[in-house]
């Protein structure tokens, strides 16, 4: 009885002794590995709060006008005790709307620690040009035909109207619906003369100046060269449109 006792002593021993020695770190194993409690993590939020800067202020628009969705960092790790600055740049020239993508510097003190990854959807709100009724196609738009409204730019063309002077006195290539956003391509200038209207073409050269009668054989804008026929001579030239009653001959 007092041998097996004595045996089960020198076991218990023995292993007691083993754990203890597995509970030891292996000499020259990287136990760097744990957050040190002088490191610092870095929020998500603080990425989020630098992404939306660069984004506004890169677009000139107000915090109000910009919401990011779906936000995600790549990259961010713990790191050591100090200042943390941030540079926030983008790889190539790509629009900050819509799906957008930026790298995050990380400095500490001074000096560089990591790059992160950063991605979010971006929503741009911005007054856009809408019309307030049903356009028909050469209609020219006046003051009452449109309005500006908040619209989230990001789903619509960048050749979106922002501007209504940028509409007014235009005409309609087509058919345009109430409430449309108005684009660059929907509209083009509303010609002054238009093909067989009788004209007064006008040409001056130092002091001599003459006016004969023209007839306009194309339409056109202010400031467009047409086609005119010099109804005294029969002949055909080209002139510079005035206004609707006047073309000019330039030598």
């Amino acid at each position: 009885m007092v041998k097996t006792m004595r045996s089960i002593f020198f076991m218990i021993l023995i292993l007691g002794l083993c754990m203890s020695n597995m509970a030891q770190p292996v000499a020259g194993e990287d136990i760097q590995r744990v957050i040190k409690p002088s490191d610092q993590s870095i929020p998500e939020s603080i990425f989020r709060k630098h992404f939306k800067e660069y984004v506004c202020r890169h677009l000139r628009k107000t915090e109000s006008d910009v919401v990011v969705s779906r936000f995600k960092v790549k990259g961010n790790r713990p790191v050591p005790a100090g200042t943390v600055n941030f540079k926030i740049f983008q790889k190539g020239r790509t629009r900050l709307q819509g799906h957008v993508r930026l790298i995050a510097e990380v400095n500490v003190s001074g000096q560089l620690k990591y790059e992160v990854f950063l991605s979010g959807y971006v929503d741009v709100f911005e007054s856009v040009v809408c019309t307030s009724r049903n356009l028909k196609r050469g209609e020219v738009i006046g003051k009452e035909d449109v309005y500006l409204t908040k619209r989230n730019v990001s789903l619509l063309s960048p050749k979106v109207l922002t501007h209504m002077d940028k509409a007014e006195g235009l005409r309609a290539k087509h058919n345009i619906k109430a409430d449309t956003c108005l684009k660059e391509w929907m509209l083009e200038k509303a010609p002054v003369v238009e093909r067989g209207d009788i004209i007064t073409i006008f040409a001056e050269s130092g002091d001599l100046r003459v006016t004969v009668p023209g007839k306009v054989l194309m339409k056109g804008c202010p400031g467009d060269l047409i086609k005119v026929q010099n109804l005294m001579s029969k002949k055909y030239i080209y002139a510079k449109v005035v206004n609707s009653s006047t073309v000019m001959v330039e030598f």
